[in-house]
């Protein structure tokens, strides 16, 4: 085998290089009205709110090209970057170590390792993400005839860092902007949604409170993911590391 020199160990890459192709997979997506002022708290500094609607999701692969099948949940924000509207991961969790590796390393996707739960009963669906004994995201769906107000959540804005070596200085501090190409869907509809979750302190979801569960949607399809674009290298300074402080832009 050719050894991959960007992708550690040399000998045994934990990854295989992309494009990934998603040939099947099903997402139940909650949609619900937060706080903006909570909402803001788990933007990167350098974000700006773009809405007060977010999404909670929770996905079970069937059929991947490039990575093991896993299974995935998180929050995602509506934000802009110096005029660029999209959404960030704000929180993100799988359970194989390529899918959290990969994505971290990457875009920079905030991944962790979590257990997920994906359970389908004709058209109920439960989904479940638990961290450390914490039951961070409990979401269910129940198809419905409902109208229900969904936002554009991309393309994905992710800021990518790696902590530093020498000093507490990022070595890498960069904007990234992150697209799902070739698209398709095989199954699609609304419903009625239910959203709670644990408190925990180390995965604080639960601050947001949700003010209103507007409802949800399920999608069965596929995708591929490829490189992203780079759209702004920031300063490697130590705040970068541990995130600049709002009060000071």
């Amino acid at each position: 085998m050719k050894p991959n020199y960007t992708i550690l160990p040399e000998y045994a890459p934990l990854y295989p290089s992309l494009p990934y192709v998603y040939k099947d997979y099903e997402k139940i997506s909650i949609y619900a009205k937060g706080n903006p002022d909570i909402m803001k708290t788990f933007l990167p500094a350098e974000f700006e709110l773009a809405g007060d609607i977010f999404e909670v999701f929770v996905l079970q692969n069937h059929h991947i090209e490039g990575l093991d099948n896993y299974s995935e949940g998180g929050l995602i924000i509506p934000c802009r970057y110096k005029g660029k509207k999209g959404a960030v991961m704000a929180f993100e969790y799988v359970n194989s170590d390529d899918a959290l590796c990969a994505g971290r390393e990457i875009w920079g996707y905030p991944k962790k390792l979590g257990e997920i739960t994906f359970v389908k009963e004709g058209t109920k669906i439960i989904g479940e993400v638990k961290r450390k004994g914490k039951k961070v995201i409990n979401v269910s769906l129940e198809k419905k005839e409902k109208e229900i107000e969904i936002p554009n959540l991309f393309p994905r804005l992710q800021v990518k860092r790696m902590p530093g070596v020498e000093t507490e200085a990022a070595d890498l501090n960069l904007i990234i902007q992150n697209e799902f190409y070739e698209v398709t869907t095989k199954e699609e509809w609304l419903g009625k949604a239910t959203l709670e979750w644990e408190e925990s302190d180390q995965d604080p979801l639960s601050l947001l409170e949700p003010i209103e569960v507007l409802g949800g949607k399920y999608v069965r399809g596929g995708f591929t993911l490829d490189h992203g674009k780079v759209i702004d290298r920031l300063p490697l300074t130590e705040t970068s590391l541990r995130g600049a402080c709002k009060d000071e832009k």
